[in-house]
């Protein structure tokens, strides 16, 4: 039987240049807003692979790849925004931490156009590209033949236009991208069979087969799922909804455990803004024991504090408490 290495020594060394040993391919992942959803990821999401990221209405999944651009760009890295809905709005991304004047923007409105300019942009070397969303590109079948001039509308239906398309556009943004982290997002549609009504992205089987990881985000209109807080309007102080929970479920992981699920707070209003990151330090402290819970009670290295609200009060407060138990966090 032959070694590893003899069997290396015989191939053409053109061929050689192109293969890797199994210890030298590395990952590079990208840290989320939530502490225990990168634990979760096994550090954050991958790059050089594709991530899908789907869920209800309400779930604030734009809003999540906003953070994670901030958080990338701050490291340094280059983002680009295809936004195929025409809602990217600046001054909302530049709340959520967006350099806005860094972030590369395109409106590609035909499943075509992002594939185009997405394989253009990942050879370009962009490190975080996402798309917003899949639901809202039109297929080929919406136009004239080798023309952008809409068709009428009774002259669009072809079964399973959007999957044929989406499905080779993937694949086209698979073979292009090297150390990309690409994001699609979908909106959730009905897949109706004879037996039962089943909730699905958009994009047909494909989208989920090239993704590394499945992301679904759900938060319910309810108002059990509000967060409400006193807000100072005027001269008075009034309760207003200020945000939501969150619940994610990671439903198909190739780079970690997949069936994973876990919450956290989302704020469209107030001092905090998008997820509050310190509530989830706090929560996923609680769940390793890194804090100690009694009753209405935490203990926080050496302090000692009364109800949920005043334990994230305290860690935003100390940065150094914010520093260890992040450490700590890391290191589990």
């Amino acid at each position: 039987m032959n070694t590893t290495e003899e069997v290396l020594a015989q191939l053409n060394p053109n061929l050689r240049k192109k293969l890797n040993l199994g210890s030298e391919i590395k990952y590079f992942r990208q840290e989320t807003p939530s502490f225990a959803l990168n634990r979760a990821l096994n550090g954050g999401l991958p790059y050089g692979r594709q991530t899908l990221v789907w869920g209800s209405k309400s779930a604030a999944k734009s809003s999540l790849c906003l953070q994670i651009v901030a958080m990338a760009q701050a490291e340094g890295k280059t983002a680009a925004w295809i936004d195929a809905e025409q809602s990217f709005d600046p001054s909302w991304a530049t709340k959520l931490g967006v350099d806005t004047d860094k972030l590369i923007v395109s409106e590609a409105k035909t499943t075509n156009d992002m594939a185009n300019v997405g394989t253009d942009l990942m050879t370009a070397g962009v490190d975080v590209l996402v798309v917003d969303s899949i639901s809202a590109l039109l297929p080929a079948i919406y136009f004239e033949k080798g023309s952008v001039e809409l068709k009428d509308l009774e002259n669009t239906k072809q079964i399973g236009a959007e999957s044929k398309d989406m499905g080779n556009a993937v694949k086209m943004l698979n073979f292009a991208n090297k150390n990309t982290l690409l994001i699609l997002i979908s909106q959730q549609r009905n897949q109706i069979s004879a037996m039962y009504t089943q909730l699905q992205p958009t994009g047909g089987q494909a989208t989920k087969f090239y993704s590394s990881v499945v992301i679904k985000l759900f938060s319910s209109e309810s108002q059990k799922q509000a967060i409400e807080k006193k807000m100072q309007v005027g001269d008075k102080l009034i309760n207003e909804i200020v945000g939501r929970e969150v619940t994610w479920d990671i439903q198909f992981s190739k780079t970690s455990p997949p069936f994973q699920k876990g919450q956290y707070d989302f704020f469209f209003r107030g001092p905090d803004i998008g997820i509050d990151r310190m509530a989830d330090l706090a929560d996923t402290c609680v769940e390793l024991g890194i804090i100690e819970k009694g009753g209405a009670w935490y203990t926080c290295e050496g302090e000692r504090y009364q109800g949920r609200d005043k334990l994230v009060l305290g860690i935003k407060e100390d940065l150094d408490m914010q520093e260890a138990l992040i450490e700590k966090v890391r290191n589990v």
